[in-house]
């Protein structure tokens, strides 16, 4: 047996540099197809500033929360949540269903928070409760924390992909071209128009 059989995620990641066995077994042990979901919430910086980290991180619990997400969540970052689905369907379902539900419930409220939510689909290495890492977990970073408005839902091309077709009632389009130059790449918009 190698000796790469008894190194953690870290190590392996190190002696990947100067040994191609040692990529070859964190994909082994680490890697995993799923459909990724980042979502990040509007005004977390107004918040702070206006009311310090303590409240602002206090809403973003209390909004995460709301959204009642059913994928497996990997980890939190401020306001930023990642949390995996095993299919694209199911990341995209639970997405439409958590804005509608986090805006019933922060209708009227004060100070409302919005989801902004990117999506991915692809190939990753999942440490479970730590870390997720994969060129599709990098799009849908950038799609939830930097691109999206506040209650937008955009997916990737790779995301549509493995997809196959909208559910009904559910509809996108290709993002304008100064919208996908902000964000480095191609991405879709998605609109839910279920009753």
């Amino acid at each position: 047996m190698s000796d790469l059989a008894f190194l953690d995620f870290q190590a392996l990641v190190e002696r990947a540099v100067t040994d191609p066995a040692a990529e070859s077994e964190a994909h082994r042990r680490f890697g995993t197809v799923a459909a990724v979901l980042v979502v990040d919430f509007t005004g977390m910086v107004r918040r702070t500033d206006a009311r310090g980290i303590v409240y602002a991180l206090g809403r973003a619990a209390s909004a995460q929360r709301a959204l009642a997400l059913a994928g497996t969540r990997v980890k939190r970052v401020a306001d930023t949540l990642f949390v995996l689905y095993p299919s694209a369907e199911a990341a995209l379902v639970d997405a439409l269903d958590a804005v509608r539900r986090l805006h019933a419930v922060e209708h009227g409220h004060g100070d409302p928070v919005h989801p902004c939510i990117g999506l991915g689909h692809g190939e990753c290495l999942l440490i479970p409760g730590v870390d997720v890492y994969g060129p599709e977990v990098n799009r849908a970073f950038v799609l939830g924390e930097d691109v999206a408005e506040g209650g937008e839902v955009l997916a990737t091309p790779a995301f549509l992909a493995a997809l196959g077709r909208l559910p009904e009632g559910v509809g996108s389009f290709a993002a304008p071209a100064e919208r996908v130059a902000e964000a480095g790449f191609a991405f879709h918009v998605i609109r839910d128009h279920r009753g």
